[in-house]
């Protein structure tokens, strides 16, 4: 049952969202804040990467637009409650000390901190414990993939230590799963780690009622009071067998040598997130996400480059924006995840996707004429009709 709070001194309710890379945490926070565009809801972001692309994406519209604004905080370079944690206190104090201040706060991890540490910190921290009430925490899981990571033994302590600490696991694309993959699925979900009772519910592109993400009253039901204590082999909260390597750059993709790389191997990534710039299109931005063997691009919106002037927002973040390079905005942000021998890798191979020197040199009237396999099916999808789009309007590469 919901729980009522009341404003003016009283604390706070947080949500923390967890899950592993790819499980669909940002899909779920993006579904809630559309089905609660009247209420005030904060998020605080945390990414391991540098740059947080998944606040930019929760921020919506044509635009990409990265760093704090509104009810948005970000905690990036690292994990909230494994070397983050007076991030998070800052970013919380930093909300609760609106005016007025957001009726529930949601917290979205990175896909490998440590959940059982973080949430002794909201009970264990004097600063936090007087200005927040842990609400829930719920473990977003792929269901198509959890039993991979699952039998991967550097893996499964984040795995356990996500679902130890949840008060309700979403088995995240359902629709995508066999029989047996959801079956799977359900069993790992179900097993026990620990005293917490957990419910399960089934989900597509995260999509749940608010109600059972924000004000649920799930920790103060009872037998549910207290967080969670980490086992002494749960979550080793600072063995990270993951990296996490960015690229910036403000040169643009060869599309046919960036949809190589996309239909490549990828042998040990976990994860690929982020935006990108094609050679052959100077308006429109791209989107680039990868979980697992699933790979998706898609059409973001359009760079302030590409605006006329009159159109370009009166802000500073877009001015500063405008004068990074010689393209102004257009730009590479894409994130990559996994073991690091496969990281450095796969970093090597997408800045081979970048124009070369030579290419360069050729200028946008050059670029026109490079071989382009990517841009086209967006086009296509445009003007052709009766074509049935692609799910979530986002063609998939073949990879």
């Amino acid at each position: 049952m919901p729980v009522d709070f009341c404003y003016g001194g009283a604390m706070i309710p947080i949500t923390v969202i967890t899950g592993f890379l790819g499980a669909g945490k940002t899909s779920l926070i993006a579904h809630l804040l559309d089905s609660t565009e009247e209420r005030s809801i904060a998020v605080i972001v945390n990414d391991m990467a540098p740059e947080s692309l998944d606040s930019a994406f929760l921020r919506g519209g044509e635009h990409i637009q990265s760093g704090d604004a509104g009810l948005i905080r970000t905690i990036t370079g690292g994990r909230a409650g494994a070397g983050k944690e007076e991030a998070v206190v800052v970013a919380i104090q930093d909300l609760a000390g609106l005016d007025p201040p957001p009726e529930a706060i949601v917290l979205e991890t990175s896909g490998s901190s440590p959940v059982l540490q973080l949430t002794r910190l909201f009970q264990e921290d004097p600063r936090l414990s007087a200005l927040v009430t842990l609400d829930s925490v719920i473990t977003v899981v792929d269901t198509s993939a959890v039993a991979t990571w699952w039998g991967d033994t550097l893996l499964q302590p984040m795995l356990k230590d996500q679902l130890q600490a949840a008060d309700l696991v979403v088995l995240n694309k359902y629709d995508r799963a066999s029989w047996f993959g959801r079956l799977r699925a359900r069993r790992i979900a179900r097993a026990r780690y620990g005293s917490r009772r957990r419910q399960l519910v089934a989900a597509e592109f995260g999509r749940l009622p608010p109600d059972q993400v924000v004000l649920t009253g799930r920790r103060s039901a009872p037998g549910q009071t207290g967080a969670a204590k980490p086992a002494a082999d749960s979550s080793r909260p600072f063995h990270q067998p993951l990296v996490v390597r960015h690229l910036d750059d403000r040169r643009p993709l060869h599309p046919q040598r960036f949809e190589q790389w996309l239909n490549g191997g990828w042998e040990g990534i976990i994860r690929v997130k982020g935006f990108f710039w094609l050679a052959t299109d100077m308006v429109s931005l791209y989107v680039v996400d990868g979980a697992g063997p699933q790979r998706e691009i898609g059409l973001e919106g359009t760079w302030y480059g590409a605006l006329d002037p009159a159109d370009v927002p009166a802000d500073s973040h877009v001015r500063e924006a405008l004068a990074a390079g010689p393209y102004q905005d257009r730009r590479q942000a894409i994130t990559i995840i996994g073991v690091p021998d496969a990281v450095e890798r796969e970093m090597r191979n997408l800045r081979a996707a970048l124009l070369t020197v030579t290419e360069m040199d050729r200028g946008p009237q050059g670029w026109a004429g490079l071989p382009d396999p990517i841009s086209g099916r967006f086009l296509q999808d445009e003007v052709s009709p009766g074509t049935a789009p692609s799910p979530q309007g986002v063609p998939q590469t073949s990879g």
